[in-house]
C-alpha cells in the first residue's frame, strides 16, 4: 500500500515536471492562439492513475507556473481560474479510467473531454478578464470563444494524436501497476 502511493506521487511529480518543461515549448501566438503541449503528460497521468492523481498533477503544474513567474497575472481571481482551476480540471480526463485505458476510443474521448473542460475555464477567464483585448469590433464573448475555442480544439487534437501514437507504441504507459 505504501509503495503504491509513493509510486503514484512520484509519477505525479514527474508528469508535472515534464508538463512544465513542455510549457516552454508550447506555441503561443500573441496571447491569442496557444497550442499547449503541457497537457500531454497530465492527460497520461489522468488516464493512468485516475481523476484524483490527474487533478493533483494539474495543481502541481499550475502552482509551478505561478511560483516560477510563468503565469500572466491580471488579477488574483484570474490567476486562480487559469492556473489552478483550469489545469486541475484537466484531471477529469481520468473519470472513465479503466484497467485498460490504452484503447484508442477511450483515449480520444477522454483527451478531448479533459482539454475542452480546461479550455472552458480559459474561455470564462477570457470573457471576464481578457475581453478588453478583443479585436476591434469584437465583444469579449465572441473573442474568447474563437481564441479559446481554436486553441482548445488544436490542443485537444494534437494531444489526442500524440496519445494515440504512444498507446500504439507503448500501451503499458496507460496501465498503472497498483
Amino acid at each position: 500500500m505504501y509503495h503504491s502511493k509513493v509510486l503514484a506521487l512520484t509519477e505525479t511529480a514527474i508528469a508535472a515536471a515534464i508538463a512544465l518543461v513542455l510549457s516552454f515549448l508550447s506555441i503561443n501566438y500573441a496571447q491569442v492562439f496557444y497550442l499547449e503541449l503541457a497537457v500531454i503528460p497530465l492527460l497520461i497521468l489522468a488516464l493512468r492513475r485516475g481523476v484524483l492523481w490527474g487533478m493533483s498533477g494539474g495543481l502541481v503544474f499550475g502552482l509551478l507556473l505561478i511560483v516560477l513567474g510563468q503565469a500572466t497575472v491580471l488579477t488574483p481571481v484570474q490567476v486562480v481560474l487559469e492556473y489552478i482551476i483550469a489545469p486541475v480540471s484537466l484531471g477529469l480526463a481520468g473519470i472513465l479510467r479503466q484497467k485498460d485505458s490504452s484503447k484508442s476510443q477511450i483515449i480520444l474521448i477522454l483527451a478531448f473531454f479533459g482539454v475542452l473542460i480546461k479550455y472552458f475555464w480559459h474561455f470564462i477567464a477570457g470573457v471576464i478578464f481578457w475581453g478588453q483585448y478583443a479585436w476591434k469590433g469584437w465583444g469579449a464573448l465572441p473573442y474568447s470563444l474563437v481564441a479559446n475555442g481554436v486553441s482548445g480544439l488544436a490542443t485537444a487534437t494534437l494531444a489526442s494524436l500524440v496519445l494515440l501514437l504512444i498507446s500504439k507504441g507503448a500501451p503499458q504507459i496507460f496501465q498503472s501497476k497498483k
